[in-house]
């Protein structure tokens, strides 16, 4: 199970499809991985997806874009006309500001940044200077948590504050998590470094393979 931050009622959101268009409504209603937005005007009667139809719904908040993933399952015709989207469990985060993310494997710590406790510890899949996805075991660990992520780059002890973007069951006890963060300068400067000796350490080792 993903345990997610879908928008709640009366959120501004944008329903994409395949094909390209883009109606921009909110949230009338919020159930689980169940969401219930206005039908766009115009579009919701005259121009309706097809039911199963695969969409994304977007919206924006402090730290950037949030996207989910889910499919078009039926349109409630009322007072206030509603097409209903059942989300598919995971949520993508862009930044406002681009940043490079690489694969990693080092250790990392999330602490409740409430009572201090450890709510997760376990290794990076990969990280950027605005968040990192990790692996490991979770005690605690919720979406939309705030936390202080403790990591070691390059012999730098690094800790950061952050939110709990997401979290997902793995394998057995294992946990998917993404963290989101904004560090001040230095750190930032500290984690641009990790990630640009990463980048590094991965063209050399390209480059030496396509050398044999």
């Amino acid at each position: 199970m993903t345990f997610i931050g879908l928008p709640d009622v009366n959120a501004l959101v944008e329903i994409a499809l395949p094909d390209g268009r883009v109606y921009p409504t909110r949230v009338e209603d919020a159930d689980g991985l169940l969401l219930k937005v206005a039908a766009p005007r115009g579009a919701g009667d005259i121009d309706v997806p097809e039911l199963g139809t695969e969409v994304s719904v977007r919206w924006t908040g402090p730290r950037g874009l949030y996207t989910a993933p889910g499919t078009f399952t039926a349109l409630e015709r009322s007072r206030v006309s509603v097409w209903t989207i059942e989300a598919e469990g995971s949520v993508d985060y862009f930044s406002r500001r681009i940043a490079v993310r690489v694969a990693a494997g080092e250790p990392v710590r999330l602490l409740d940044l409430d009572s201090g406790e450890e709510v997760f510890h376990g290794r990076f899949i990969n990280i950027s200077e605005r968040g990192v996805r990790c692996y490991g075991l979770a005690a605690g660990v919720f979406a939309e948590q705030p936390v202080r992520v403790k990591m070691v780059l390059d012999d730098n002890l690094l800790v950061v504050e952050g939110s709990v973007l997401t979290t997902s069951a793995t394998h057995g006890d294992d946990v998917t998590a993404v963290v989101v963060y904004d560090p001040p300068d230095m750190q930032a400067q500290l984690i641009r470094r990790y990630v640009m000796n990463a980048q590094i350490r991965a063209r050399k080792a390209a480059a030496d393979g396509t050398s044999r």
